[in-house]
Order: structure tokens, then sequence, then C-alpha cells
């Protein structure tokens, strides 16, 4: 039987100095889109990231992140104002919440409803703009001033 190819996940790192790296996430293979929205993974600590312009090797440690985005084009659109907070309760599961990064960038999303949010030293959040460039971001927790949950989503 013959391995599913999946696509390189896009990434765009914001490191904590303010910089930004585009390029390719170096992942176990099976590990797509699908998987990060539907299960609380964890990236390890040390990973590497092809440039997306040299086709470089860039090793990075977690610890260098303020967030890691995951991109659905590398180019961003500069005529567009992206979403960044609810306007009504959100629409799919788990907990709401609003975060708030030391270099006082505010957004809200989607995370995980599970202990796994809370004791990792990061979690994967959904961004509210469905059109947003963004499918998912790694925020890791060390990068926040404020981390506040407005609501629960779950289905019954």
């Amino acid at each position: 039987m013959a391995a599913i190819e999946t696509e390189p996940l896009k990434v765009v790192a914001h490191l904590r100095d303010g910089k930004l790296l585009k390029g390719y996430l170096n992942t176990s293979p099976g590990v797509d889109m699908e998987t990060l929205q539907q299960q609380p993974l964890s990236l390890p600590e040390n990973f590497a990231i092809t440039s997306e312009g040299s086709g470089e090797l860039i090793k990075l440690s977690v610890s260098d992140l303020k967030a890691l985005f995951f991109v659905k084009r590398f180019e961003g659109r500069t005529n567009y104002n992206e979403v960044k907070f609810f306007t009504v309760s959100p629409q799919i599961e788990g907990l709401w919440v609003r975060i708030r990064f030391y270099d006082n960038e505010t957004t809200e999303g989607i995370i995980h409803n599970s202990i796994h949010s809370f004791v990792s030293p990061a979690f994967f959040l959904k961004p509210p703009d469905p059109l947003s460039n963004n499918e998912i971001a790694y925020i890791l927790k060390s990068s926040l001033v404020e981390y506040r949950v407005l609501g629960v989503k779950t289905s019954y």
C-alpha cells in the first residue's frame, strides 16, 4: 500500500525578536492541516523550516517563536483587513479565547477544549476570519501577557 502524499505545510514564523521567516515546516509523514485542526498536538522543541525563497533549511527552537502561523499562501494581501475578533458566538466547537501578546497584538480564536490546551507550553488557535490567510496558529504561552476564556462552544 502506497503512502498518502500530503502537501507541505506553509508557515510564517513570527520570532520573538520581531523577524518573520516564511517556509515549509518539516513534519512527520501524515501530519497535515486536517490533523492539526482536529488533534491537540505539540511541536517538538527543535524543528526545521525550509525557506520559501532560498530552499535553505533553517533550524529553530520553539523558544525562538512568538507564534507559528500556518498559512494558505506566502504573499499576504496588503489591502485586506483581517477580522481578529468574533462579532457573535463562534460556530465551531472549542474554547473561545482572547489573547494579547507581549507586543500588544491582540486576537481571538478557538482552541481545543482539552487539558492539553492548559498544561502545554503552547496551543493551536483557529482564527475568527474564514477569509484570513491564516488557517491556524501555534501560540507560545511565553509570548502572552493576557489569556482569557470568553466562552465554550459544544454540541449536544
